[in-house]
């Protein structure tokens, strides 16, 4: 089986990394593949449906992983979407205990989850990050999900890296994800509305 957690799940993996579905989220950079002309044409509809999940790479590039993910979390900016089950790989299932697993990642606040103050389960709205000229972060520093969408003239877009990579990559950094949420609810309380999940999927075979 080749290395689970990539943009193309049948490279192999890295020296050193697991194959199969514990795999480290070692993913090559993406190039920047923005195009003003057809996000503007379209209205920035990814922008304004669910906002694209990040890899734990921007976490664990910090000095404290779960600190970083915590403080993104008490920002308001940053929300945890719940998956419920882990994907099959190339045909094959996840053992019995991983199939039912829920796993959380994060991804930018919608402007309604900022001002509730926690996730939510509604109607799509814009992500935070959205400004009337397009996305007011630097390509570089969007999530991975946003960086790996390929702009396409017919509105048809396609992100490479998409949730069911998200939770591959993420599945080994669960307790990275239960880390921070220790640490939301020390410093915020037991009732932190940012320590609620977001929507939930169910993943098929």
């Amino acid at each position: 089986m080749g290395c689970a957690v990539r943009d193309n799940p049948r490279r192999a993996c890295p020296p050193g990394t697991k194959r199969g579905y514990y795999a480290s989220a070692l993913n090559p950079e993406i190039s920047n593949n923005e195009r003003p002309d057809l996000c503007e044409a379209c209205g920035g509809a990814c922008c304004r449906t669910h906002p694209g999940v990040e890899a734990p790479a921007r976490f664990l590039a910090e000095s404290d992983p779960p600190a970083s993910l915590s403080a993104a979390l008490a920002s308001r900016e940053w929300v945890l979407a719940e998956h419920v089950g882990v994907p099959w790989v190339d045909g094959v299932p996840p053992p019995d205990e991983d199939r039912y697993r829920l796993l959380r990642y994060p991804r930018p606040a919608t402007l309604a989850e900022r001002e509730l103050g926690r996730p939510g389960t509604e109607a799509a709205d814009d992500c935070v990050f959205l400004a009337p000229g397009g996305c007011r972060l630097p390509f570089a520093g969007r999530p991975r999900m946003c960086r790996s969408l390929e702009p396409s003239p017919d509105g048809d877009c396609v992100a490479a890296w998409d949730r069911r990579a998200a939770a591959l990559a993420w599945l080994p950094h669960q307790s990275l994800v239960s880390a921070a949420l220790a640490l939301l609810v020390r410093y915020e309380g037991a009732g932190a509305p940012t320590a609620r999940p977001a929507e939930t999927t169910r993943f098929p075979r």
